[in-house]
């Protein structure tokens, strides 16, 4: 009965338009209206900051090989720059650690790189994390001016101020107490819908991200791997032109 009264204030602007509702809701819906901009803010910024553009630019995948292929650190640092996303923010750190250690094993470079992937993915779920709170903090203020409300109501009618308790009067005090949980949940509800989404949308754009990174990794550990095996070559060869050399030397001494 008395959230059927609600919904049609609600539904109905004709019987009552939203400031009317606003104002009987009481002081709580100044919190509610404030978590409503904030929480219009936070989907706008999340809509720009999970998208492909901003993660995991595709695009990006072909130079990037390219310029590994080459050992190519510095161009692939300027390339990195010219892009800001999760994933050139993460090349440029594992970048910038093979400029500064140039004798650093594969090891060593897949910590760096799962550190700063880490954070990168922390810095999208802490974004999303605002609607999750919102979501809950929304009905329980929803539901604190519910409470208030129909506390007056029956302060009154204790007071003697319901002259035989009449029902409809009792019905209009406690639906006007309602308003504020209705506004509550009608706050809550998108925000957790939204969430939700971006949450999904987020675990998407991560397990793309690791894929690449990986793919990356890789392929700085074959070009490690062939350096070293031209290093091993070099060596050996330097090695046997030192023992080979040496016996020649000392016969072309010995002679008369």
């Amino acid at each position: 009965m008395l959230n059927s009264i609600v919904l049609d204030k609600l539904l109905n602007p004709g019987d009552a338009q939203l400031v009317e509702l606003f104002e009987k809701g009481g002081v709580l819906m100044w919190p509610l209206l404030v978590l409503s901009f904030i929480a219009l803010m936070v989907i706008i910024i999340c809509l720009w900051t999970t998208r492909e553009g901003a993660v995991l630019p595709m695009r990006l995948i072909g130079p990037t090989e390219s310029h590994i292929r080459r050992k190519d650190y510095t161009g692939l640092m300027d390339l990195c720059e010219q892009s800001d996303s999760s994933f050139t923010r993460t090349l440029c750190v594992i970048m910038m650690f093979l400029q500064r250690n140039p004798n650093a094993n594969m090891e060593e470079v897949r910590e760096v790189a799962t550190a700063e992937g880490s954070r990168q993915a922390n810095m999208l779920t802490r974004q999303i994390s605002w609607l999750a709170d919102i979501g809950g903090i929304a009905p329980m203020i929803g539901l604190l001016g519910t409470v208030i409300g129909m506390m007056r109501t029956f302060t009154e009618m204790a007071a003697g101020n319901f002259e035989g308790v009449k029902q409809m009067q009792m019905a209009s005090g406690i639906s006007e107490a309602m308003i504020t949980t209705a506004g509550g949940l009608v706050l809550a509800i998108p925000c957790m819908l939204f969430y939700v989404i971006f949450r999904n949308r987020i675990q998407k754009r991560i397990t793309d991200m690791e894929a690449a990174i990986t793919h990356i990794l890789s392929l700085i550990s074959l070009q490690m791997n062939r350096e070293q095996r031209m290093g091993g070559v070099i060596r050996q060869g330097i090695s046997t032109d030192h023992t080979v050399g040496t016996p020649l030397g000392d016969v072309r001494r010995m002679r008369p």
